[in-house]
């Protein structure tokens, strides 16, 4: 099990992802650069050194050129490198769900960052070229994405680089990285490397970094915020409202609910959230966990075991959404004759038979929401699940 690097420091990799190679000497130049302004930033933190190194080829889908995508591949170049930390810096510009353009995308839960150069040079916006303050500017983003993996919060002074940049122009003031904020990076930077790993099969390692980072992992599910989420999977929702709206109006639904008993309708809505759990996991989360010499990270069990549990606190949510809106629907709109004629097994007009048709009706919800919920964006998804912000 390793808890550094090799070289007893923690290595922040920069990784470049030439897409277009258009012109890879001044790309590199820029980077270059970057990476020498944050060697001197450093220099007052001995455990923290830079390596940077280039990365694989990356073809555009439909045009677009989707951080998410150098993310995965970054996932597993950090896996393979053992690197706590890992910048991607590319020279295109990075799709947003929300901006016309984004920077710099960093994600706090698997400690990458993914950069674009695009847009700092002032070439890019119609001035003369200017490679020094391009560089700067990566350089102040670099060390802005940094701090969002170490937790570092936003600051108010618009010199600081951890100020809330809203263009490309206010990181040329974004320079100072203060005295409080270096050592608080001092301070957490082993908790945030997360860097220790196995090769061993030890039953009590996974369970071990559960629970020593269960802050971080409920931080992350805050972050990504469950109803937020479902909020952005409207197939999902519109799969479970279809077949919900089938299965009320069907005598057997009733006939089902009004038989079984309250522990096996509990078992098997619980079933039914499982299965979903599994489902939109397959679907949305990274498949990049173990090494080629079978390794598992801390980093890797923390990003998986907090997918997973926003992932099921988000389909829980939704089988009470339509729990509650089933059970109003079913007090309000079915006349109480149709109740005790309709189910072929006998009345259902008592306030625990509607309970039982509401749980069924929405775990069937949750279990067809999921398997139309792999059709929604992935990218979209995955943004909301790993994302810390769109700089």
């Amino acid at each position: 099990m390793t808890e550094r690097h090799p070289s007893g420091a923690y290595a922040l990799g920069v990784m470049k992802m030439e897409v277009e190679g258009r012109d890879s000497d001044r790309f590199d130049a820029i980077v270059a650069c970057a990476v020498a302004t944050l060697d001197e930033t450093f220099a007052r933190e001995p455990r923290l050194r830079t390596i940077a190194f280039s990365g694989a080829h990356l073809s555009p889908g439909a045009g677009k050129y989707a951080p998410l995508r150098f993310l995965e591949m970054g996932l597993a170049e950090k896996l393979e490198r053992n690197l706590p930390f890992l910048l991607i810096v590319t020279e295109v510009d990075l799709s947003s769900s929300s901006l016309a353009y984004t920077l710099a995308l960093p994600s706090q839960l698997t400690n990458i960052a993914v950069l674009s150069t695009q847009r700092l040079d002032p070439e890019f916006w119609g001035d003369p070229p200017d490679l020094e303050r391009a560089a700067r500017r990566l350089a102040s983003l670099m060390l802005h994405c940094f701090g969002h993996l170490n937790a570092l919060p936003h600051a108010n002074e618009p010199t600081n680089v951890m100020y809330a940049l809203e263009g490309v122009e206010d990181l040329d003031g974004m320079t100072l990285l203060n005295a409080d904020q270096l050592a608080q990076i001092s301070r957490t930077l082993p908790r945030e490397a997360r860097g220790r790993s196995t090769r061993e099969d030890k039953p009590g390692f996974v369970l071990r970094m559960l629970l020593e980072n269960t802050g971080a992992i409920a931080q992350a599910v805050v972050r990504a915020n469950p109803f937020r989420l479902l909020t952005m999977m409207p197939t999902m929702l519109a799969a479970a409202m279809s077949v919900i709206v089938v299965l009320l109006f069907s005598a057997e639904t009733w006939d089902v609910a009004s038989a079984v008993s309250v522990p096996q309708i509990a078992t098997f809505s619980l079933m039914c959230l499982a299965s979903a759990a599994f489902v939109l996991y397959r679907a949305f989360a990274f498949d990049t966990l173990l090494s080629r010499d079978r390794r598992i990270t801390e980093s890797g069990i923390v990003t998986m075991a907090a997918t997973i549990l926003c992932l099921v606190l988000t389909l829980l949510l939704m089988f009470v959404l339509f729990g509650g809106l089933m059970y109003i629907v079913i007090i309000t709109v079915f006349p109480e004759r149709l109740m005790e004629s309709w189910p072929g097994t006998g009345g259902a007009t008592t306030g625990v038979d509607h309970l039982k048709l509401s749980l069924f009706l929405a775990a069937m919800g949750v279990l067809a929401g999921s398997l139309g919920g792999r059709s929604d964006s992935r990218d979209l998804v995955r943004g909301v699940l790993f994302i810390t912000e769109e700089t």
